[in-house]
């Protein structure tokens, strides 16, 4: 398969880039979002806030997750990163995997379903369990998409366990020598 050029790598390392940067900034703004919602005192401020929790969701959050899923499609196809070849890869490819597919299938249908109540009920949405339900929900899944958004970055950048074959092959050594000196004893 042919390989990506040195220029092609910029290109795509910066839309990469950017497109997870977006995606970090839309889940932390989702996560501090709710601190507006405590000042709200009516009907239509509350479903005007449930609008822009949608809009940043669909609009931008989403968007860039599957921008940054694509261009590391791209990355590891392309480039001599390959997917398994590093663990801090394979925790990004497990992070970018799970919340995309949670986001899509559980998260994005609870946004959806509270603007929806939002807009029915406004200010009694407050007493609505499915409501409540999902804010409540949205924070933690906001909260913790957060951490593990910040960690990918972080091990993007540290690159631990860098790879995976030289950590079986030393793993392996070491418990051979173990053997050999548990037969000497």
């Amino acid at each position: 398969m042919n390989k990506l050029t040195t220029s092609q790598q910029k290109i795509l390392k910066s839309i990469h880039l950017i497109s997870a940067g977006l995606w970090l900034s839309s889940v932390i703004i989702l996560m501090l979002l709710p601190i507006i919602s405590r000042n709200i005192t009516t009907g239509d401020e509350l479903y005007m806030y449930n609008l822009v929790y949608y809009f940043i969701d669909m609009f931008i959050l989403t968007p860039a997750a599957i921008f940054t899923l694509l261009t590391g499609l791209i990355y590891s196809l392309f480039t001599n990163w390959g997917f398994f070849r590093h663990g801090w890869l394979v925790y990004k490819w497990v992070v970018t995997l799970l919340i995309i597919l949670i986001g899509t299938f559980y998260l994005g249908p609870l946004v959806t379903k509270s603007l929806e109540i939002a807009n029915t009920k406004r200010l009694a949405s407050l007493q609505d369990q499915n409501y409540t339900h999902g804010e409540m929900v949205g924070l933690y899944a906001a909260i913790i998409n957060s951490s593990l958004l910040i960690i990918a970055v972080c091990f993007s950048v540290y690159k631990p366990w860098k790879n995976i074959n030289k950590f079986k092959i030393a793993h392996n050594h070491a418990n051979a020598a173990d053997a050999e000196h548990s037969a000497a004893d």
